[in-house]
């Protein structure tokens, strides 16, 4: 299955008919593993209320977010980020409890007891007091004392001048959390950082916005604000997030493609709004599509995926109902090996060595996915003119983590199982118990169309196929042509479908 991550803009114009074809794409279950996150649920607590009507809707969401996705959800446990099958009723039920803690973050409210333990109270209470003692850093009083960072201090760090202490840096902190995400705050605190002379302005479509924002520091003759150095990584999200994030951030506040700051009856766009979009990002870059219909968050993501290396293609539903239209629409098993021998044809293979520089064969990565799975194919070095061998496997869209679902894997034995039957084995469809400490026996099928061999290696889904079975039926099939052996192949192909 291809792994595709859509934003709530387009997950709430498909409820609201607005996407009809993209919609009945996405709702093949057999072709695409659509996923939501828990950076959905937070769009939707946005809008919640108690209005009973507002109610209604955001139930009528959260069970759209079922139909499309079949509740895989990925999530942020802190260390790593998971996939599962999570209910978002349950997720929108948390993030309401957890909404007071958020609201403030001063020292008494992030350690308020509701224990009936005396001695706990008591030791909670020490605890604390201690805590918000405790004096800060003497750098923070030396920037107080200099007019220019105290300035600047002062918008971050509402009050804090006033108590240098670590009871004075939590209510500041809350503050400072507060006028971010309820008031138009980060608009003040982009102003700041936009001082060194950068803002929307500066850029242009046909330069990469991260290296006009390092030239304008250097112009000024200070040292670039380098967002992987200073701001947080890897403390309550794996690293490779952190960056994604935190690189997402750096350019809305530099000015590029920024998102809008304003707060009254009507709407309300703060920080939080920016954050949530950065962490779509961030989730998305694990899939192997992201549909968004934002433009900002568009070229931010296309930006930072550049820099980071991440092959997601981020794409507008109609850029994607385009691709779909080219390279994905391939239904059946037979449709899947025509496209396959046809790719072979293309000059798109280039060669490779192993690590000792030997020649290795030839690869390509195709737009394609076979099988609709896989992106890679690997042709080693030939045995013979008669002889075919391949390996497909995929290239990755994160190259951080690789992420297959079970889901993925049932899918892919499911289509050869239908079209092959049980493997030489004797085994079937797919089942969660065969997956042993990472380990899968895979399938192994010997048909009268060739040797097709399905394995997982290192976390690696791969498929081997050789023409081993099937020598003499294609030597058999004479056709004058250059690529007369696939082309054989193809028809021994056809033959066997067809009498299916």
């Amino acid at each position: 299955m291809i792994k595709i991550y859509v934003d709530w803009n387009i997950m709430s114009g498909m409820r609201s008919n607005h996407f009809p074809e993209l919609l009945s794409i996405l709702l093949n279950n057999d072709k695409f593993l659509c996923l939501y996150s828990t950076s959905h649920i937070s769009d939707i607590f946005r809008s919640y209320s108690d209005d009973e009507e507002q109610k209604a809707r955001i139930q009528d969401d959260l069970e759209f977010i079922t139909k499309i996705t079949n509740d895989f959800c990925l999530f942020n446990d802190g260390k790593n980020i998971i996939l599962d099958q999570y209910d978002p009723q349950e997720l929108l039920d948390s993030r309401i409890e957890e909404s007071d803690i958020f609201s403030d973050l001063s020292i008494d409210n992030l350690f308020k007891s509701d224990s009936d333990d005396p001695a706990l109270n008591s030791l909670l209470e020490y605890f604390k007091t201690t805590l918000k003692s405790l004096e800060l850093d003497s750098i923070f009083k030396e920037a107080f004392e200099n007019p220019e960072s105290a300035k600047i201090l002062n918008d971050i760090f509402p009050g804090l001048k006033d108590d240098l202490t670590m009871n004075g840096f939590f209510n500041s902190f809350s503050k400072m959390n507060y006028n971010l995400n309820e008031t138009e705050g980060y608009k003040d605190l982009r102003q700041i950082v936009q001082k060194i002379g950068v803002n929307s302005g500066h850029f242009n479509e046909n330069k990469d916005p991260f290296e006009l924002i390092d030239n304008s520091y250097k112009k000024k003759g200070i040292e670039n604000f380098k967002s992987n150095e200073y701001l947080p990584k890897g403390k309550n999200a794996p690293e490779w997030f952190d960056n994604i994030m935190n690189e997402y951030l750096y350019l809305d506040m530099h000015g590029y493609k920024s998102d809008k700051v304003k707060v009254s009856e009507k709407e309300k766009n703060t920080f939080t709004n920016t954050t949530d979009d950065a962490s779509h990002s961030a989730f998305a870059s694990i899939c192997s599509f992201y549909l968004t219909n934002d433009d900002k968050n568009y070229h931010k993501t296309k930006a930072v995926y550049k820099k980071l290396s991440i092959e997601t293609k981020v794409l507008k539903p109609a850029e994607f109902i385009e691709y779909y239209n080219e390279y994905v629409k391939y239904h059946s098993i037979l449709d899947h090996f025509k496209l396959l021998f046809e790719i072979f044809t293309k000059p798109i293979f280039y060669d490779t060595n192993n690590d000792e520089g030997q020649y290795f064969g030839k690869v390509a990565y195709p737009n394609e996915y076979f099988f609709n799975f896989f992106n890679k194919i690997w042709v080693p070095v030939s045995k013979g003119e008669d002889y075919f061998y391949f390996t497909l496997s995929t290239l990755p869209p994160n190259p951080n983590k690789i992420y297959t679902a079970f889901k993925e894997i049932e899918s892919l034995v499911k289509m050869f199982f239908e079209a092959f039957g049980p493997d030489k084995n004797g085994l079937e469809l797919f089942e969660i118990s065969e997956m042993q400490n990472e380990i899968w026996v895979g399938r192994h099928w010997l048909s009268d169309v060739g040797e097709i061999k399905l394995v997982r290696i290192n976390g690696w889904i791969q498929l081997y196929y050789n023409n081993e079975e099937i020598k003499k039926k294609i030597t058999n099939v004479k056709l004058p042509s250059k690529n007369s052996l696939l082309m054989r192949l193809l028809k021994v192909y056809k033959r066997y479908f067809k009498s299916k």
